[in-house]
């Protein structure tokens, strides 16, 4: 007998984002249950939209933002919210290295049962165009003639639609300039 789906609230619903997943999510705790969000960040007060629900974790994106974390920028990037690529450019650069600084140390702990003495300052270079090295997807769209070429979608098959990338280095610039 097949299991029954439970639907989705749909609803929004409020919540406290009380830290950043590895992924750039924000996590929320509902009656005791892991909520990632996604475009939310640390200290933030949201109103989110369910989008998934599982055993142990939910998952979710946001609707509103009620109260704003003091490190949310405006994206640089049209594309932020749906491309794959970069999943913190709301996020303010010096806050997106502490961020993954603590990652680094929260694996280093759980994964490896170690706690480093001392902690070196991060490095760091720059914000924009550093990027040498990407996984791009290619996508031919017969409906329309056009060849997509970008990263995909989050959590999505489908190529997102930009014409250049903040990040990419000038020297792989997506557009024919």
């Amino acid at each position: 007998m097949a299991r029954r789906r439970k639907s989705l609230p749909a609803d929004p619903v409020p919540a406290h984002i009380e830290s950043l997943s590895h992924d750039g999510r924000g996590v929320a705790r509902l009656d005791g249950k892991a909520v990632f969000i996604d475009g939310a960040l640390p200290g933030e007060d949201v109103d989110f939209i369910y989008t998934g629900r599982h055993r142990n974790y939910d998952e979710g994106r946001i609707e509103q933002i009620r109260q704003a974390s003091p490190d949310r920028i405006r994206p640089r990037c049209s594309a932020a919210g749906v491309c794959g690529g970069c999943s913190l450019q709301h996020l303010a650069p010096e806050a997106q290295i502490l961020a993954k600084q603590g990652v680094l140390q929260e694996n280093l702990r759980r994964i490896g049962g170690v706690t480093p003495e001392t902690l070196l300052a991060p490095l760091t270079g720059p914000v924009w165009g550093y990027r040498h090295k990407a996984r791009l997807g290619v996508k031919y769209v017969r409906k329309t003639g056009e060849l997509l070429v970008g990263f995909r979608e989050k959590r999505k098959p489908y190529v997102a639609r930009i014409d250049n990338c903040e990040v990419l280095h000038p020297d792989a610039a997506l557009s024919p300039e």
